[in-house]
């Protein structure tokens, strides 16, 4: 019976696993679900205010540095040529009245392609151990990772889910997928290794607002993870 034990045993866990899965990241994101949702195991995004972690500053020197470098004028050269002439076409653009996200988002590309390339569009994001998946609008990679996710909204409101909700459970899937591949793949074995520092872009109408998740691995019981968040 042993070997058979050991079956039952890998299969209550994915039966586990999958019971505690959210939903798709744009229900989970609507303004009915995810409140209810984070009185549970919340995501860590501070949203409602008190699912929050430890300050990102406290788990690396290199968010010390971000912060510092962050404050402090640009440097005059080439680049920072570059990014004010970005600056300026955002500021002259993003005001308008497009007629749908795409539109947003491909007028978004142009004002900053002198400082930052472009992604994948419709990257999708699936665990092996979950039940739905993720769409995100824009994803940046480099060697086959992940380090930047982007979700576009026309406008405030539109859509009906909030789009932080929506790019932090995307954020969420993407760890998921890192953590099933990490075996065989070198790249994502090293991320998340470093905590799998991302940038999350959410682009509505003048404004867009960064933020910066990092995962941490928590082993609480001999097979359940725990994850915590952070957001500088």
């Amino acid at each position: 019976m042993d070997p058979l034990n050991k079956h039952f045993e890998e299969f209550i866990i994915l039966v586990r696993q999958l019971q505690n899965d959210l939903l798709a990241p744009s229900d989970f994101a609507q303004p009915s679900v995810w409140p209810e949702a984070q009185k549970g195991a919340p995501i860590l995004c501070l949203r409602p205010s008190d699912a929050r972690g430890l300050p990102l500053t406290m788990l690396h020197h290199v968010f010390h540095h971000f912060q510092y470098k962050m404050s402090r004028p640009l440097a005059m050269m080439a680049e920072t040529v570059a990014v004010q002439i970005a600056a300026s076409e955002l500021c002259s653009r993003m005001g308008e009245a497009f007629k749908d996200e795409r539109s947003r988002g491909k007028a978004f590309d142009e004002c900053v392609s002198g400082v930052l390339e472009k992604g994948e569009t419709d990257y999708k994001l699936k665990p092996y151990l979950s039940g739905h998946y993720g769409k995100i609008d824009q994803c940046i990679q480099k060697a086959h990772v992940p380090i930047a996710l982007r979700e576009d909204k026309l406008e405030f409101g539109q859509g009906g889910s909030d789009a932080c909700m929506k790019i932090t459970h995307c954020y969420h899937l993407l760890v998921g997928v890192l953590t099933s591949c990490s075996v065989k793949d070198i790249n994502a074995s090293n991320f998340l290794t470093h905590r799998a520092l991302c940038f999350l872009i959410c682009l509505i109408s003048i404004q867009y607002c960064s933020l910066i998740l990092a995962s941490v691995d928590l082993i609480l019981l001999r097979t359940d993870i725990g994850r915590m968040w952070w957001v500088l």
